[in-house]
């Protein structure tokens, strides 16, 4: 019950924040994950049974992103505070939600590999290379979109992707490692006093 409610919270979100998003073509792009993505999670739930918590993470981090695809990350109106607070001069929601992705999606790819007989350890380190991977991935695919599809001039479309910043892909990447670091930290802390299903 508890993942079915999950499910149709996100639905219901999904479709809210397809209205009137503020970009519709990166709208469109951040979603061909979310699309491709959310029946291959309801396949391997059904498979390996993820525990309620890991669910819920999942979910929790998919809804976040699309708060990012609506809204654009760059123009992400409530991440703004967080900015002014610090007295940056960009909004760094995009990073934010890659350090999610680490600590997120970290433990579901775990329990995928742990279910399937291979090690604790060989577990935690797949999961780590399939983190870094996928980030790296997507970056590479941010970059392709803007090469193929953006209609600007390529200065002003690497001024959005990047809010100015040239190591913003390296630092997108460093922050879904360190997301998934800390994952991984806790996790085996807190995974030995509770025994995976």
């Amino acid at each position: 019950m508890f993942k079915k409610s999950l499910i149709v919270i996100f639905v219901a979100l999904w479709i809210v924040l397809a209205i009137n998003p503020v970009d519709v073509g990166i709208w469109a792009l951040e979603n061909i994950l979310v699309v491709t993505v959310f029946p291959v999670v309801l396949w391997l739930d059904k498979r390996y049974r993820f525990n309620n918590l890991t669910y819920l993470s999942l979910t929790a981090f998919v809804i976040l992103h699309l708060f990012g695809a609506h809204m654009t990350y760059n123009n992400m109106t409530y991440f703004i505070w967080y900015s002014d607070w610090f007295g940056w001069e960009r909004n760094y929601y995009d990073q934010f939600i890659h350090f999610l992705f680490g600590l997120m999606v970290f433990v579901p790819f775990f329990e995928v590999f742990y279910h399937q007989g291979i090690s604790r350890r060989l577990s935690y380190l797949i999961a780590f290379l399939f983190i870094t991977s996928i980030g790296a991935g997507y970056e590479i695919l941010e970059w392709l979109s803007m090469e193929l599809f953006c209609p600007k001039p390529q200065e002003i479309c690497l001024e959005q992707l990047t809010q100015g910043d040239i190591w913003d892909a390296q630092k997108d990447m460093l922050f879904a490692v360190i997301g998934s670091v800390l994952a991984l930290i806790l996790h085996s802390l807190w995974g030995k006093k509770t025994p995976i299903r």
